[in-house]
């Protein structure tokens, strides 16, 4: 005797394919959140970088200043090269940067492998291509962050070329 399908047996049926479709819609959801989530600290992270290095590379200016004023010591110039060249900050270091391309100069820019720091030496000026521009808040068509390399009354200092948004904060 052969027997038909009852209906609560497709009832049963057709609510497991909803209650598959809420779980997978939910775990999309959950996974699209924490997605968003990586890609804030991701960025976050990336600019606290960015904030360190300037940091180091300005108290490396501060410091051959300092060490320019001492009578036994010699360093790049002081405020003002005596050959009027702009020092590169990152020949200050004591430890080399581990992102550090090279002297390059910004019109070969997109030949740098994002992540890494650029000295120009004829706009002498630094430069950082960041890994994702998703977080830097940028005029369109800009692939780095620039800072120049001033000279002052006392030491060389380093100013940002544009005002430079990275995650809702300012690099400066």
């Amino acid at each position: 005797m052969a027997t038909a399908r009852t209906p609560v047996a497709r009832v049963r049926w057709n609510s497991r394919w909803v209650e598959w479709g809420i779980l997978t819609l939910c775990i999309a959801i959950a996974t699209a959140v924490l997605w968003r989530y990586g890609q804030q600290v991701r960025a976050q992270t990336e600019r606290a970088a960015v904030q360190s290095t300037l940091g180091a590379l300005r108290t490396a200016l501060v410091l051959d200043y300092v060490q320019s004023m001492l009578p036994q010591r010699k360093s790049t110039g002081g405020p003002v090269a005596a050959n009027g060249i702009v020092p590169n900050p990152f020949g200050m270091l004591q430890q080399p940067a581990a992102n550090y391309a090279g002297e390059v100069p910004a019109a070969l820019l997109q030949e740098v492998a994002p992540g890494r720091w650029v000295f120009d030496q004829r706009c002498g000026c630094i430069g950082y291509k960041p890994l994702e521009q998703g977080g830097l808040d940028a005029p369109a068509g800009v692939q780095a962050i620039w800072f120049m390399v001033e000279s002052t009354a006392a030491a060389y200092q380093l100013r940002p070329i544009q005002a430079y948004v990275w995650g809702g904060l300012p690099v400066e």
